[in-house]
This record gives C-alpha cells, sequence and structure tokens, in this order.
C-alpha cells in the first residue's frame, strides 16, 4: 500500500507547487475561485455540501464531518481568450496562454478524541489572479497595460467543531501573499511635450496581509441542508520597483532610468448563501447565491518615490493613477452529482455572474462582462484510500461595445478550463467515537442519515 500512496504524495506535491495565476471562475473582476475539480464541476454550488478538503476555501465548516486525514491535490489548467473589434485601429486579441493554477488541502479529524467533533485543516491556493497580455503595439492595450499579472498566495489555517448533528461552523485566518502585483505599459511622451518616441514603464511589487474567513453548516433535516460562507475585505500594501525603460523623453538617447513604488490592493468582502435538497443517497442538487463588495476598488493609485530628474519625475507621474470605481457584483451557482454506481459519481452545473467593472472604466487589462458557464465533472473511487475528480468548464462573456478614449471597440472574452483532482484519504487511521468504523457513505456528497433510497 505504501508503494502505492508516495507516488501519490509526490504528485500532490507537484500540484501544489509553482502557481501561475489567471482569473477564471469567482465574483467577476479579477477573482480566482478555482478550488477543485468537484467545486468546478457542480457549478461552483458547494456551499451547502463541503465534503472534501477544499472545503477549507468555500466552506470550512464542512471539514468537522471529514473522517480521519486527507490529503488533497489540485491542478486547474486555465486558458482565456479576448478579441477586440475596431474597424478604425484593427481587430486584435490577447495571447490566451494556458495557465496552471494549483491547489492543496489537508485536514485531520482526531476521531474520539474530541468525539469526532472537531476537524483541523491547512490549504493554499490563489483566491485571486491576473495574467493578460497583448501585443505591445496594441491600440487599446499599448497605453493601459499591455501585460499585466497579479500572482498571489494564501495560506488557511482551519479549525472546524461540530456543536451538534445538524450544526456546524468552521473558520480560521488567511495570509495573502502577492508575490508580483503590475504591468508593462507604453506612455505617451509626445503627449506631455517630452519627446518624440514613446516609453515603457514597469512595474512590479509585491506585499502580504492578514485576513480571515467562518463558515456555517446547517443539516434542517436529512433531505435539507444550509451553507453560509463569509470571507473579510484585504487591503494588501505592496511595494517594489517602477522602471522606465527605452524612453528618449527629453534625452538624445534611450534612458533608462528606476524608483520605488507603493500601492495599495483592495480584495473584496465576498458573502455567500446555499441550499442543498438531497432526494436520496445518490442524489443531490444545490442553488448558491454569492455577493462580493468589488465597490472598495475604486482605485489603483501608485505612490512613487521622487526621482532627481524632473522630466522623470513627470514621467511617473503621467502614469500612476487610475480610477476604478467598480461596483458590487453578485453570482448564481446550481450544481448537481449522481451516483452512478459504488465508483463513479457524475456531476454538472452552471453559474451566472455580473461583472463588477462600469461601462466608462472598461480596461482590456482585466477585459470582464457578464458571463455564464457551464460544467461537467466526474469521480471516481479508484480503491479505499485514493479518489480522482476531474472538471471540464467552458465560461461564455457577454459582448462590450466600449468607445472610451484609447480602448474603443467591441470585446467578446471566452475562457476554459479542465481541472484534475487526487485525494487520499486515511478515514479509519484514528479511532472513531459513533462506532461507524468501516462503513462506506453512499451519498455523493454529505451522508444524510434517515434518507431512504
Amino acid at each position: 500500500m505504501m508503494k502505492k500512496i508516495i507516488p501519490v504524495g509526490i504528485i500532490i506535491a507537484l500540484i501544489i507547487l509553482a502557481p501561475t495565476p489567471v482569473f477564471a471562475v469567482g465574483s467577476g473582476g479579477f477573482e480566482n475561485a478555482s478550488f477543485s475539480a468537484k467545486q468546478l464541476g457542480t457549478g461552483a454550488a458547494v456551499t451547502a455540501t463541503p465534503d472534501e478538503p477544499a472545503a477549507i476555501s468555500y466552506n470550512p465548516a464542512g471539514i468537522a464531518d471529514l473522517p480521519g486525514v486527507q490529503v488533497q491535490g489540485n491542478a486547474n489548467f486555465i486558458s482565456m481568450l479576448t478579441y477586440k473589434e475596431n474597424n478604425v485601429t484593427g481587430n486584435s486579441r490577447s495571447t490566451g496562454t494556458l495557465s496552471l493554477v494549483p491547489t492543496g488541502y489537508i485536514t485531520i479529524n482526531p476521531g474520539k478524541i474530541f468525539q469526532d467533533k472537531l476537524g483541523l485543516g491547512f490549504g493554499m491556493d490563489s483566491p485571486f489572479g491576473l495574467s493578460t497580455k497583448y501585443r505591445s503595439n496594441d491600440p487599446a492595450a499599448q497605453y493601459t497595460g499591455y501585460s499585466n499579472y497579479l500572482k498571489m498566495y494564501a495560506l488557511k489555517p482551519t479549525i472546524a467543531y461540530k456543536f451538534t448533528d445538524k450544526i456546524s461552523v468552521g473558520g480560521g485566518p488567511m495570509w495573502y501573499r502577492v508575490e508580483d502585483f503590475g504591468g508593462v505599459q507604453a506612455y505617451p511622451v509626445g503627449a506631455y511635450g517630452l519627446g518624440p518616441t514613446d516609453g515603457q514603464v514597469r512595474l512590479n511589487s509585491s506585499g502580504n496581509h492578514w485576513g480571515w474567513q467562518l463558515g456555517t453548516l446547517i443539516k434542517l433535516t436529512p433531505k435539507h441542508r444550509f451553507g453560509y460562507y463569509f470571507r473579510s475585505p484585504v487591503v494588501v500594501k505592496t511595494s517594489g520597483l517602477g522602471k522606465v525603460e527605452n524612453s528618449t523623453a527629453g534625452f538624445t538617447a534611450n534612458h533608462n532610468f528606476e524608483t520605488g513604488i507603493h500601492t495599495k490592493l483592495s480584495l473584496p468582502m465576498n458573502m455567500t448563501w446555499a441550499y442543498a435538497y438531497q432526494p436520496t443517497p445518490k442524489t443531490h442538487y444545490e442553488a448558491d447565491f454569492t455577493w462580493s463588495h468589488w465597490r472598495t476598488h475604486k482605485r489603483l493609485y501608485w505612490v512613487v518615490d521622487p526621482v532627481a530628474n524632473g522630466t522623470d519625475n513627470t514621467v511617473m507621474n503621467a502614469i500612476r493613477n487610475a480610477d476604478k470605481d467598480w461596483r458590487d457584483s453578485f453570482g448564481i451557482q446550481v450544481g448537481a452529482s449522481h451516483k452512478l454506481t459504488k465508483k463513479l459519481t457524475l456531476r454538472g452545473g452552471s453559474w451566472f455572474y455580473w461583472t463588477p467593472i462600469p461601462y466608462d472604466h472598461f480596461s482590456p487589462a482585466v477585459p470582464d462582462s457578464n458571463h455564464m458557464a457551464i460544467s461537467l465533472g466526474a469521480g471516481y473511487n479508484i480503491n479505499k484510500y485514493l479518489t480522482a475528480d476531474l472538471c471540464y468548464y467552458n465560461s461564455f462573456y457577454f459582448r462590450r461595445h466600449i468607445s472610451n478614449p484609447y480602448v474603443s471597440g467591441t470585446y467578446t472574452t471566452y475562457s476554459q478550463a479542465f481541472t484534475v483532482s487526487v485525494t487520499a484519504h486515511w478515514d479509519d487511521i484514528f479511532p472513531r467515537a459513533f462506532g461507524n468504523k468501516g462503513v462506506e457513505a453512499e451519498a455523493p456528497s454529505i451522508d444524510m442519515p434517515g434518507v431512504t433510497k
């Protein structure tokens, strides 16, 4: 058995390492709520069905029900393309590179020591991210950012407690680490009377901050469950370098310089309400409603350290301020799963999100719009200790007709993703309190005693 488990542990460790960011499913904006194949396979409608280690990120109350020790690794392969149509400046599109977003989780239930009521967990994922890139001479992205990035991860120590058979609560702190936030853009030096040729500025910053999360699970009856999830707002103060490259502003030859920069990155509060209906042990349905306070993302203001040369100061001051004025966003997720055989579970779902980005502050850097996705997934119990899950989804973004300066055009965005999850679980590693050792739950999600077939 150990010969089988050790390679699985290596695979899970490799999945967790080397995150590459991109925004995908979430509350719009640059949220990336890609946690596991089971979560995405049911249309992200999982807050009332937190039955896997990844529940740490969407309802930590659920880990109180996970027996023994469980280790989960997930790899999300996400591809996103944005097309721009403009009869005057021409058509263009983003590069659409494939990005890997890994996540990893571990949960521990000490069993009889705490009467099977306590769950401990630790997770690492990337709840926000951004990776968009266009041609450097793209008329729409040239001055707004033709390369944009937010590379970050979050560490989530978690504790959950089952107060009664019907009510569980879980949560804990979250440590956000922003590894690289910024972008690359040109600036029109001719417009400021500084020179004949556009220059280029590159911004790189990093920082970290603490937040927290809370989840509640209520099993009202054997067939009906309610879930609630809260994530706190976080303002991450980042600092780094602003580098001006290949500039001829006020000089006869190319001039490069760099200076210190810092800014505040506002990440929104989120609340999700969920209801799950499980008519039989093999089938369950769920609907979630989510709200995110993106209105806090009003402005992105880069504070620049002064430099000796007045022309250089003029260059940096010209690009450091960008109003956002985003609004709150809402989302609806629906999903279902059915245990087809003892080993195979099928899943499906859909979500719809209203974008937080208003028309007059649209930017190709975050080409978001109202969008709908359709997802399909499957889970397979390889053996007593191992489970594999797969998911594929397509997300269709509504067209946006923009006529603002520099970014005019019709934008169409499309994304798709494939997710694979591997979970190793040792359910009976600790003595159990309720005498259910060796009993395998038939339910596709949370085992609900009293539900008849």
